[in-house]
Parts: structure tokens; C-alpha cells; sequence
């Protein structure tokens, strides 16, 4: 399994990840589980998935229920273990890291975190959202000062718009994250 994004094992990233951080999002069926992932944008097939499936159950990071559905089919239901979502939360950390934001492995990664027993496992967000603000007031300078063409304009300030966006559900997710724990919120603030 690989995101069209192309993430290699060279990075950090192994290709259980997706499958576990799925699942830390929410216990699923093995077929709900394929359609998930592939509505993301992860490349994955019945076979593969499956292997991997029975290969993370034979390795303890997941635990299948099995039973029958409405149908009288039999069904196997997919929950995380607790060294599942502790290895899980530390792919996710990675993943968090290096991926962009619009990275379907950045989505499930933030599912992953959410779950993990890390203290600070979205906290590895803070950095991005510092250089975020950082390239949100550089362009917001060159837009002012620049005396461009209206097109150049206009994609300056689609940038701006999209780095004003990305921080404000940064910020989203690391108050959630605190408010869940009991600490103070994150300020507003940007810079």
C-alpha cells in the first residue's frame, strides 16, 4: 500500500500505518476499511489489505472479533491494541511532521493522534504551525510592498488565504487537543 503522494519506507513510514491509523479513527470491518482508505487517495487492494490485516492481528497491534453479520456472512471486526495505537501514535508523530497537510496520510495521522496515549502527540504540530505564520506574514509583507500584475496578485493572495486557513484548523487541533486533557487552550494567535 502506498498514498498517491508516493511516501517511501525511507521517510519513517511503514506500510501498516494507514491501515492502523484507519482503525484508530474508528474499528472497522476489513472491507469498510479498503473503501476508507481508497476514498482517501490510498492505493490498496483486497489482497494486500488483508495480508497486512492478518499480519498486524499475528503481531498483537490489532484484535479481530469475529461473528456473523445480518446476512448470516461472516464479518471481522478491526480494533487497535494498546501497542497497536502506541505504534499507531508514534507513525503518526512522523507523519505529522513531514507530510503536507493536504496528504491523505496527514488525515489519518491526526485520527491516529487523537487516539494515541502519547501526552503530546499532536503536539508535534506546533512547529508547523509556527512556520506557517511565519510564511503567512512574509506573503502578506510582499503583497503590500510588491507592485505586481493582477494575476501575481491574485495568486498571492490565494496563498495567503490558504495559509490563513491551514492555521486556523492547526490551531483547531491543538486546542481540541489541550481542552481534552484539561490544559489551557491554545491562543488564537498566530504569531
Amino acid at each position: 500500500m502506498e498514498s498517491r503522494g508516493g511516501v517511501a519506507e525511507a521517510d519513517g513510514m511503514t506500510d501498516d500505518f494507514p491501515i492502523l491509523a484507519a482503525v484508530a479513527a474508528s474499528p472497522a470491518h476489513p472491507y469498510e476499511l479498503l473503501e476508507h482508505l481508497q476514498a482517501l487517495g490510498v492505493h490498496a487492494t483486497r489482497s494486500t489489505l488483508y495480508r497486512r490485516v492478518d499480519r498486524l492481528i499475528e503481531r498483537g497491534y490489532l484484535e479481530a472479533e469475529d461473528g456473523r453479520g445480518q446476512t448470516g456472512h461472516f464479518r471481522r471486526l478491526l480494533r487497535l491494541t494498546d501497542s497497536g495505537r502506541d505504534a499507531a501514535g508514534k507513525e503518526a508523530a512522523e507523519v505529522l511532521r513531514k507530510e503536507p497537510l493536504e496528504s491523505p496520510l496527514f488525515a489519518l495521522a491526526v485520527a491516529a493522534a487523537g487516539v494515541s496515549r502519547r501526552e503530546d502527540a499532536l503536539g508535534v504540530l506546533r512547529p508547523r504551525l509556527a512556520a506557517a505564520a511565519r510564511r503567512l506574514t512574509e506573503e502578506e509583507r510582499a503583497l503590500r510592498e510588491a507592485r505586481v500584475d493582477s494575476w501575481s496578485e491574485a495568486a498571492r493572495e490565494r496563498r495567503i488565504a490558504h495559509l490563513q486557513a491551514d492555521i486556523s484548523w492547526l490551531q483547531g487541533l491543538l486546542g481540541r487537543r489541550f481542552a481534552g486533557r484539561g490544559g489551557a487552550r491554545i491562543s488564537r494567535r498566530a504569531g
